[in-house]
């Protein structure tokens, strides 16, 4: 079961059944204003541990994590969504420096060659001109692109107009770079957003994750959105190709 808290005034904290757009919670009420504000946020954070919750959809700035952690409560993590991404927002991030994607070298570089990223490359291989895998066991996915599909993969060392960064602490040059890890990924001045939902929530990261992960949002409802303006960039198809069991 996933969890919600919303903070409202004479919130409580007791948890209950709640529907977000079709997706069940289980949703608390707490305020977290006042001399029992904590005290408030921990008896939510306890009730919703208590009824099975694990991961927890919070407000934007929530700043009750250090306290919620320690009841076992976590973050919704947001990476698997990212990643299912990589092609509209690489098209969106080309676009916005002005380069068209069959003249664009993307590399994908991270902790390992793995199964998110061998996607990552199969939905870009035939949008741009060249990919780069700089990562380790990156040969072993390079070498399957060209057979499977004739892709050229530059070496590693090259650089390219855009990077798509799978983890911390990767190279980067003069690329544009786009974080697709952690709670807080930078995505270039670009932003994911589901139209549909109501306000804010349309580009609440963590709800479109929660969303597409339980089968409530599909790829056709998402959009790429440029933060300066109202581009969108999800048109284009991405091929399919089956991932052998080593990627």
């Amino acid at each position: 079961m996933l969890g919600q808290l919303t903070l409202a005034r004479g919130g409580r904290g007791r948890a209950e059944a709640g529907d977000l757009y079709g997706l069940p919670v289980l949703l608390a009420r707490t305020d977290p204003e006042g001399f029992w504000g904590i005290r408030r946020l921990r008896r939510a954070g306890t009730d919703l541990r208590r009824a099975g919750v694990l991961r927890v959809l919070v407000p934007r700035g929530f700043q009750g994590w250090g306290l919620w952690e320690g009841l076992g409560l976590r973050r919704i993590e947001t990476e698997h969504f990212l990643r299912a991404q990589a092609l509209p927002l690489a098209l969106g991030a080309l676009e916005r420096r002005g380069t068209a994607p069959d003249r664009a070298t993307v590399a994908l570089r991270g902790g390992r060659a793995d199964r998110e990223m061998a996607r990552a490359a199969v939905s870009l291989c035939r949008q741009v001109r060249h990919l780069v895998i700089d990562a380790p066991g990156g040969e072993a996915l390079a070498g399957w692109l060209r057979r499977e599909l004739g892709v050229p993969i530059l070496p590693r060392q090259e650089e390219g107009e855009l990077a798509l960064c799978f983890a911390p602490n990767c190279r980067r040059g003069g690329e544009t770079a786009l974080e697709l890890y952690g709670a807080t990924p930078d995505l270039g001045g670009l932003a994911l957003a589901a139209p549909a939902l109501a306000g804010e929530d349309r580009d609440d990261l963590p709800l479109l994750a929660a969303l597409w992960e339980g089968g409530k949002l599909t790829q056709k409802e998402i959009k790429v959105l440029d933060r300066t303006g109202e581009s969108t960039y999800n048109d284009k198809e991405s091929i399919t190709v089956p991932i052998d069991g080593s990627y």
